[in-house]
């Protein structure tokens, strides 16, 4: 048995900072072993940190892969506006708060700006991940595409437009069986949702955007 005082000069060195926490030396490692690394072609969980998602829907040339995790879906309200030096052709998408988006819908100039819309998180063939914008309504083009969400949830699939609708091409020569999707909700402070729309979000009444819809600016 050691006395008090007798300091045992085989234990591992430790250091008591002010704050009274313990820190232990970390033993050494091989920085460049074969373990610190996933074999080629092993499924990983990407860091969902640094994940770019663009709202929108899928280019007509992607096959995709649709989640079917009910945390990697939401039903939202969402402002769409074209975008600034486009042509006209490019949309801003905008995620408004319950409150904004009911005073928005009941203002004649702001309403026909507000979509109601499902929001679906899928993955590229090529390695990417997006977020699908689906209307929520009962037109061709809005019914049509919920039905190509669907079946790109079972497989890899390519949406193509025929007549006045959304038609399905699939691929079964692209394996869904190491497709992971991010481990975080689209909903929450640090969900995909925040991460994706990030300043696109409106959650009051003075918003730029809403100013120059509603002609104050």
């Amino acid at each position: 048995m050691k006395s008090h005082g007798v300091v045992d000069e085989t234990a591992p060195e430790v250091s008591l900072p002010s704050n009274n926490v313990v820190t232990l030396p970390l033993p050494d490692e091989d920085a460049f072993a074969a373990s610190n690394f996933p074999d080629d072609g092993e499924a990983t969980v990407p860091d969902s940190d640094d994940l770019e998602l663009e709202p929108g829907v899928p280019g007509d040339e992607e096959f995709v892969y649709v989640s079917s995790e009910p945390r990697h879906h939401v039903r939202t309200h969402i402002l769409c506006v074209k975008r600034d030096g486009d042509g006209g052709f490019g949309k801003m998408y905008f995620l408004l708060t319950p409150a904004i988006a009911a005073w928005a819908k009941n203002q004649p100039s702001l309403k026909k700006f507000v979509k109601a819309m499902h929001i679906y998180l899928y993955k590229v063939a090529e390695g990417g991940y997006g977020l699908w914008l689906v209307r929520d309504s009962l037109d061709n083009w809005s019914v049509s595409e919920l039905q190509v969400v669907n079946t790109a949830k079972k497989i890899f699939t390519r949406r193509y437009a025929a007549g006045k609708s959304r038609k399905a091409h699939t691929s079964d020569a692209i394996d869904v069986a190491d497709v992971i999707f991010p481990d975080k909700s689209l909903t929450g402070s640090d969900g995909l949702l925040a991460a994706a729309f990030g300043e696109f979000v409106i959650a009051n009444t003075d918003h730029p955007v809403l100013a120059r819809l509603l002609g104050k600016v």
